[in-house]
């Protein structure tokens, strides 16, 4: 009894074995890859047919390729193709390879490998000379970045976002480099996190946009939070969990898969979404705006429309007609996209000034009494005389805040702070050499009486105010 149980058993384990199911996966491919090939894999078990649909590997939801088999023999041998003997696979220096072998020691069991170069093909891949372009934006976004601290100075709020909108630019840019270096596989990877960057694109730029137009801070609210939380979790899933998820592979209409529908069809909705929601307040905005800026924001609305349209219309070719083409491979989007940066060099190139909060129109209720508290301190106190003598010093002293006392100048001297005192300073200095001061002092020297720090100041300021040096001054103008 116990040699037929023992019979019984080691048929058992045979017959498991020989039946065993092994999941293959494909992890890496070479770069030259196309993108519109299928890839087969081809043994023993179907008699080495190259283009059996039956072996045909299915894309993943994270970029792999995979397929389930039967293996009705305890070692197999195999390859894998791109549907022809003369497209099979080889060696990294385009050698032939042996080869591969599985044993069926296990009833269910995942083989995970990597495919070097394919016979035909032998590592060639074509150049993408737009690299360099693409490299050259994300170098102009994170010098915006390095530079944000001086743009903002103290404004914490607008700085956050103006980084956070450039460090977009430069993830994506970046992205798109990366994309055209490595193996088709990553290039899936880039595409699920780079369908991510629709979800924070939109309200990122809107946010950015609104922080330029209002001195109010402006902050993230849970309605832009839920889509991008929701992206990310999807995302995750695609990438850690992708048996799970096989669903989304399943295509919607002729050749758009449902994944692609849903993360970069929504994207693309909540762009226009806010496209048009920045449209409608910039339109009912009855606020007196600066030309400059409601320029730079109607770009902004213009390249997001676009680059948002073309998606779409992009989705709706692969849901009618047999299309496939990556979304990350419309250059025309990027080069749309692009535009922005180039917007940005080219305002702060023409105003350093430009994303800082310009100065509000305001009345000041006690002009007059400002001004005479300041007459009576240049005239009578002669304050110019301090070389430290600074705007928020003499705001100060006349009781009210630095910005409020240059409003004042420039309203009623058409001065600024600096050209207010030297003026003030220089008449001082005439007057006292015209007093025979210059007999026991250098004009330097008398320069350091009234006021100035250096000479190179002094001279600048009084050919500033007489159009003559203080020599030709006295020479030609004899008291």
């Amino acid at each position: 009894m116990k040699k037929y149980c023992g019979l019984l058993i080691f048929c058992f384990i045979a017959y498991s074995h020989l039946y065993a199911q092994v999941r293959f996966v494909i992890e890496s491919l070479p770069e030259a890859t196309p993108a519109t090939d299928s890839i087969f894999i081809t043994g023993t078990f179907n008699g080495w047919n190259t283009s059996d649909p039956a072996y045909l590997l299915e894309k993943q939801p994270n970029g792999q390729l995979a397929i389930t088999l039967t293996i009705p023999e305890l070692i197999a041998e195999y390859k894998f193709t791109r549907g022809d003997w003369l497209k099979v696979e080889t060696g990294k220096k385009n050698e032939y390879i042996p080869n591969r072998v599985i044993a069926a020691t296990d009833q269910n069991q995942t083989v995970v490998v990597k495919v070097e170069n394919w016979q035909d093909l032998g590592g060639a891949r074509s150049f993408e000379y737009l690299i360099f372009y693409y490299f050259a934006v994300a170098f102009l976004a994170l010098i915006l970045v390095l530079v944000s601290r001086r743009i903002f100075q103290k404004d914490i709020s607008k700085s956050r976002l103006f980084i956070t909108f450039n460090g977009l630019i430069i993830i994506l840019f970046t992205g798109i480099v990366t994309y055209y270096v490595v193996n088709p596989i990553w290039q899936t990877y880039l595409i699920i996190v780079g369908q991510v960057l629709f979800f924070i694109w939109g309200p990122v730029q809107y946010l950015f946009l609104k922080s330029l137009q209002s001195k109010d801070k402006v902050t993230l609210s849970w309605f832009h939070l839920v889509p991008i939380a929701t992206a990310v979790l999807l995302t995750l899933l695609m990438i850690l969990l992708p048996e799970k998820v096989m669903i989304l592979t399943t295509f919607v209409g002729a050749s758009l898969p449902l994944n692609k529908l849903l993360m970069v069809g929504t994207g693309a909705f909540l762009v226009l979404t806010y496209v048009l929601k920045l449209t409608l307040e910039q339109r009912r905005t009855t606020e007196i705006r600066r030309q400059d800026l409601s320029f730079f924001t109607t770009l902004f609305i213009l390249v997001n429309l676009t680059a948002a349209v073309f998606v779409l219309q992009s989705l709706f070719v692969e849901y009618i007609g047999n299309s496939r083409v990556e979304w990350v491979e419309f250059k025309f989007i990027f080069a749309v996209i692009s535009i922005l940066v180039w917007a940005e060099v080219y305002v702060l190139w023409r105003d350093t000034h430009f994303f800082k909060e310009k100065s509000q129109s305001y009345h000041i209720d006690s002009a007059d009494e400002l001004l005479s508290k300041l007459n009576v301190l240049m005239e009578k106190d002669k304050i110019y005389c301090e070389a430290e003598l600074s705007l928020s010093r003499l705001a100060e002293r006349i009781g009210t805040k630095s910005h409020i006392l240059s409003k004042l100048l420039n309203e009623h001297y058409e001065q600024s702070f600096r050209d207010f005192v030297n003026a003030y300073r220089v008449a001082e200095f005439i007057e006292l050499a015209n007093a025979g001061s210059l007999e026991k002092l250098t004009y330097l020297g008398l320069a350091h009486e009234v006021g100035f720090n250096s000479k190179s100041t002094f001279n600048l300021a009084f050919k500033k105010i007489t159009n003559r040096s203080p020599r030709e001054y006295f020479k030609t103008f004899v008291m």
